[in-house]
């Protein structure tokens, strides 16, 4: 096995004669690919990762197999939430100016969050839509934010407010529920945790949340370690990890405990 390619976990009932029955699950890292493969009932199947610009036989031989559902989810920061009342697809070019990007160097894709009154909107470079569809035909594309927004719907359906937080790469998405109406989503950049520290302030302040009583629900590459961590624990008296095992099964209690790394790979279990 290439050490470009890292299978972190395989359930003993997995086979390819039996792909047309699988979801196939794919995530764009910054500098790699994440594969989740699930049955029809969520239960995960194979669990696997690799390096962007590499060549991996077994990577190839799965991607090449038919599956009942092809999904995946973009690594993009050209992202903007619409109302879905004022979204109208006929102003892709007016939505790619505010953007600042312009049809001749990028396409509008759009998706509709589940249980979200609004449109999730980003933008992709053409040749880079030209490469994907060529790297992975007949794929469903969803935004990251998409994916993320649908999953804790999904997860939180009992929870009316709580400020969760996704960490991914150089970035934090918050996003803010109150009484289970969508109140902000923003991915902002967080290079050290003095950063990172800022912008959870500004937002606290903003919509006056109170630590002692809100929840505060975190995700992705985060540990109790964490300079980020450590920061939250001093303000949030209700701080948790996203806890997945609602949303699929798994036959290994390690990869189900650390799902929460990967929110927006197991998001695409929710996204329509």
């Amino acid at each position: 096995m290439s050490e470009l390619l890292k299978i972190e976990f395989i359930d003993d009932s997995f086979t390819v004669d039996k792909s047309e029955e699988y979801q196939l699950l794919i995530r764009e890292g910054s500098i790699g690919y994440q594969m989740a493969i699930f049955t029809r009932e969520n239960h995960l199947l194979l669990f696997l990762s690799w390096q962007k610009n590499t060549s991996e036989e077994r990577v190839n031989h799965l991607l090449g197999l038919t599956y009942q559902s092809k999904k995946m989810v973009l690594n993009n920061n050209n992202i903007i939430l619409i109302p879905s009342g004022l979204y109208n697809s006929s102003q892709h070019i007016y939505y790619l100016n505010l953007l600042g990007l312009n049809k001749e160097t990028h396409t509008l894709l759009a998706d509709n969050p589940a249980n979200l009154t609004s449109h999730s909107l980003y933008a992709i470079a053409k040749d880079e839509m030209t490469s994907l569809n060529k790297d992975f035909p007949d794929f469903t594309i969803f935004a990251k934010n998409t994916t993320v927004l649908s999953a804790l719907q999904q997860l939180q359906q009992e929870a009316a407010s709580y400020l969760a937080i996704n960490f991914d790469n150089d970035g934090a998405d918050f996003t803010y529920f109150n009484q289970g109406k969508l109140n902000y989503h923003q991915t902002q950049p967080c290079q050290n945790a003095d950063e990172f520290n800022y912008f959870l302030l500004a937002i606290a302040k903003e919509f006056q949340l109170d630590f002692s009583e809100i929840p505060v629900l975190i995700s992705g590459a985060i540990e109790e370690n964490h300079p980020y961590y450590e920061r939250l624990s001093k303000y949030s008296e209700h701080l948790h990890f996203l806890e997945l095992s609602t949303l699929f099964t798994c036959s290994s209690y390690t990869v189900l405990k650390k799902a929460n790394h990967s929110l927006s790979l197991f998001g695409l279990l929710c996204a329509s």
